[in-house]
C-alpha cells in the first residue's frame, strides 16, 4: 500500500496552517496526502434537546468549509491527495485512518492550551502525542521559517526513508 501523511481539518486557521504544513511534507517525501475532516459534536452540545439540533447544523457548514479550505491551501501543489470525511472522535478517527493508510505521520493545527481548558475541551494534538504510536506534527501560528522542501531536516529525511523502505 502507498505510504501517506494524515492530516486533520476543521476549516480554521490553525487547520489550514497544518494542511499547508502536510502538503509539503507529503510533496517532499513522494507520499500520499489524505485530508481527514472528523465531524464532531462536543459533549456539552450533546447535553441538551436546544443544542443537538443546531450542532448538527453546524456539522454540515464546518465540512463545507474545510472542504473548501482544503481545495484552496492545495490548489497548484501538485500533490497527490483526497479528502475523507469520518465522524467520530477526531483523534481515534485520525489514528484509524493512518492505520488504514499505512501513514508516515498525522499533521494537526494546533495553539497552546492553558491546562484547565485542555482538561475540559480536550486537545486532538495531545491525544495524538501521547496515543499514536507514529511520528505526529503539531502546527502552530505562522511558521514561516519552516521549510519542508529543503528536505534538510531529520524528521522529512526519517519521513523519506520510511516510504522507500516501505515500498522495498
Amino acid at each position: 500500500m502507498e505510504r501517506s501523511v494524515i492530516v486533520g481539518v476543521d476549516g480554521t486557521g490553525d487547520s489550514r496552517n497544518a494542511l499547508a504544513r502536510a502538503a509539503e511534507l507529503a510533496r517532499a517525501a513522494g507520499l500520499t496526502l489524505v485530508v481527514v475532516h472528523v465531524r464532531h459534536i462536543p459533549v456539552f452540545a450533546e447535553m441538551s434537546s436546544m443544542t443537538i439540533g443546531p450542532a448538527r447544523q453546524d456539522l454540515d457548514l464546518i465540512e463545507a468549509e474545510a472542504r473548501r479550505a482544503s481545495e484552496e491551501v492545495l490548489q497548484g501543489t501538485g500533490v497527490d491527495w483526497e479528502f475523507v470525511v469520518r465522524s467520530g472522535d477526531p483523534a481515534h478517527a485520525l489514528m484509524a485512518m493512518a492505520d488504514d493508510r499505512s501513514a508516515a505521520a498525522i499533521v494537526v493545527g494546533g495553539r497552546p492550551h492553558n491546562a484547565a481548558l485542555s482538561g475540559l475541551t480536550g486537545s486532538v494534538g495531545a491525544a495524538l502525542v501521547h496515543r499514536f504510536r507514529g511520528s505526529v506534527l503539531i502546527a502552530r501560528g505562522d511558521d514561516s521559517a519552516w521549510n519542508a522542501a529543503s528536505g534538510s531536516g531529520p524528521a522529512l529525511r526519517a519521513l523519506s526513508s520510511q516510504s522507500t523502505r516501505s515500498s522495498d
